[in-house]
């Protein structure tokens, strides 16, 4: 039985934490990146020491062509996928990233297009696990690009849980705010957690437990959990705001 599973943006942060916390729970870990070489192959160092299968992969989801092929080139590679976890995400404000189009393409098209991929590349007979990674509470000024494309995602994992089953489960996963934005001073990010009912940050870990108990629940499929301390109930305008100045 394939036990290997692809988790997009794996090379650090949140996406490092869940491809370790696979690995831990016995699967197989496709690390992808597109920068961060050397995070990445830390993360491969670490997932071999727990005597797991790993494979590094390389992809810019800004290139639609890449994206399109890239699952069936790992098949090639290493054979079939039982799992997928849509974790890369682009996060920068509207003045870096004019147009939405960046935003649009690694955020909400790549998902698409690699879940539609990973469903494609099933045996027959087998079955297979998408998650995709959200965002509990956004910010809206000066991030509409980054907002609207993790809404549409939202949107997009209700609609391919219908679309893709009986084969293929989807759930999401909304975090509250767990890493600080390189742009974000560890004063703005105190003051974030502070917004939170639980009045605590919420742990990469904990991210990284929800999405193993979403892959590997056959029963679970539409869902959409929320990982935020509660923030998403805090959701009042100056809140909003602080999210804004923060990132």
């Amino acid at each position: 039985m394939s036990k290997w599973i692809l988790v997009t943006g794996s090379a650090q942060r949140i996406g490092r934490a869940i491809a370790l916390e696979l690995a831990h729970g016995g699967w197989d870990i496709v690390v992808h990146y597109n920068k961060s070489e050397a995070q990445a192959e830390e993360t491969v160092a670490q997932i071999k020491a727990m005597k797991r299968k790993v494979h590094l992969a390389k992809c810019n989801f800004t290139n639609k062509r890449d994206t399109q092929n890239f699952i069936s080139k790992l098949v090639e590679e290493i054979g079939w996928l039982a799992g997928l976890v849509n974790n890369a995400s682009l996060f920068a404000p509207d003045s870096l990233a004019p147009g939405g189009t960046e935003h649009k393409a690694v955020n909400l098209e790549a998902p698409l297009m690699l879940s539609d991929a990973f469903k494609k590349q099933l045996p027959k007979g087998k079955t297979g696990a998408i998650v995709n990674i959200l965002d509990s509470c956004m910010p809206e000024s000066g991030f509409s690009a980054y907002a609207q494309s993790k809404k549409s995602l939202r949107v997009m994992t209700i609609e391919q849980a219908r679309r893709l089953a009986p084969e293929v489960r989807v759930n999401g996963i909304a975090a509250g705010p767990v890493l600080p934005s390189p742009r974000q001073s560890p004063e703005h990010f105190k003051r974030l957690i502070e917004t939170t009912l639980l009045k605590t940050q919420t742990s990469p870990e904990a991210v990284a437990k929800t999405v193993r108990l979403m892959i590997e629940n056959p029963s679970i499929t539409g869902e959409i959990l929320h990982v935020d301390g509660g923030i998403r109930l805090q959701n009042t305008p100056s809140m909003l705001h602080l999210q804004a100045v923060a990132g």
